[in-house]
């Protein structure tokens, strides 16, 4: 939509300024409205003559109240009439508009322009024998107000660049509040995903070739395949509930089951085993309860770990899990031997993003990950975190 040249506030603005300024700063009012002759008509109409300047003042702040202030000063030279209301006010809009270092030189013009008016009123004072004490009050007065509208114009102009500074600053935290959670999303999912398509692709791959020569390990294969894939789907539901749970605190979420924890070891272990993995889960130090947060991120280590020997070292390999809690740290390690037989199927399945993803999670709880092969064949995945408790 296409804003207007001139709102009807600044309209209204400029009809009162010059309208002021008419019955307070010229002569016309006080020589009564029987007395508009000719030249008090003229003293009104080029009054007006500055309602449309004051229009636009917004367009172009500097150069209107430039004009203003020379067409003030011809005023009073020539009628008598001293503008003030309509000066104060371009004045303003300059300070507020624009910055220090332009509306600095509107602001001595319309010192310049007043030093006319005093000026102006001084000869009137020696003229009429009046003394000149009504004139240095008048004087510090304008300047006073000059001032006033000068810094109440910066002002005005430094709080409109604090919000907008504070709206892009609560854009960008917002932007990364919801970059952050889409990462985690990402995260969980691939945690879920990977873990679960690894064992049943795997397990699937297994029941096809033994299918005709040993139809009984196929259909223990193929309930393997479809117990993980129960399994999965199971904790898709519990993601999808917890970010649909509003007010529900990650302890909570824990004890209700919506998210996996410690006691989940077992059955991720389990799956393991299922596709051909000997693995040897040893526990110490947690009897009592952890952060949820902290809980999670065990699990997705070792999800993670033996998700990828799965892939990478395959079935016949030997694996150690050991999560274990000293004093104030948990640690979690993962151990292959790297002795089995790699599947190039599972090797298929890589997505390259699991390894980041947990150097990300560990980063996030203030902990520490290390990865890489070992003396002697396999690999192995360590992480140490903050033991939190709830």
């Amino acid at each position: 939509m296409i804003s207007p040249i001139v709102s009807g506030r600044d309209v209204k603005i400029a009809l009162g300024a010059v309208a002021l300024d008419t019955l307070l700063f010229t002569g016309v009012p006080y020589a009564g409205w029987s007395a508009l002759g000719p030249p008090s008509v003229t003293v009104v109409v080029l009054n007006l003559a500055m309602v449309p300047v004051l229009f636009l003042r917004r367009r172009a702040p500097v150069l209107i109240c430039l004009i203003l202030c020379g067409y003030a000063a011809a005023l009073t030279l020539t009628v008598g009439s001293r503008p003030l209301a309509s000066l104060l006010v371009a004045l303003f809009t300059a300070a507020a508009l624009r910055p220090a270092r332009y509306s600095g030189w509107c602001l001595a013009a319309i010192l310049g322009t007043h030093a006319v008016n005093l000026s102006y009123q001084a000869s009137l004072a020696t003229r009429e024998g009046n003394p000149w004490t009504t004139v240095l009050v008048v004087g510090v007065a304008l300047v006073v107000f000059d001032l006033a509208a000068w810094f109440l114009g910066r002002w005005a102009a430094e709080s409109r660049r604090r919000s907008r500074e504070l709206v892009r600053t609560s854009e960008a935290r917002a932007a990364k509040a919801v970059a952050d959670e889409r990462l985690r999303i990402a995260r969980e999912l691939h945690d879920i995903v990977a873990h679960a398509v690894t064992v049943m692709v795997l397990q699937a791959s297994g029941a096809r070739r033994l299918l005709v020569k040993d139809p009984v390990s196929a259909e223990t294969a193929l309930a393997s395949v479809e117990e993980v894939g129960k399994q999965a789907m199971a904790e898709l539901r519990r993601l999808l509930q917890v970010l649909r749970t509003v007010g529900s605190t990650d302890e909570e979420a824990l004890e209700a089951g919506m998210i996996a924890g410690l006691e989940d070891l077992d059955p991720l272990v389990e799956q393991t085993r299922a596709a051909g993995v000997t693995v040897d889960l040893s526990t110490s130090g947690l009897e009592g309860r952890l952060h949820s947060s902290v809980e999670l991120s065990v699990y997705r280590v070792v999800q993670e770990a033996l998700t990828n020997v799965v892939r990478h070292a395959g079935p016949g390999t030997r694996v150690r899990v050991s999560v274990a809690r000293v004093d104030d740290t948990v640690t979690v390690e993962v151990t292959d031997d790297g002795s089995g037989t790699v599947s190039s199927v599972a090797q298929e399945l890589t997505s390259g993003y699991g390894l980041a993803g947990l150097h990300e999670r560990i980063k996030l709880m203030g902990g520490e990950i290390h990865t890489g092969p070992v003396d002697g064949g396999g690999y192995r995945v360590r992480a140490t975190l903050p033991a939190v408790t709830p």
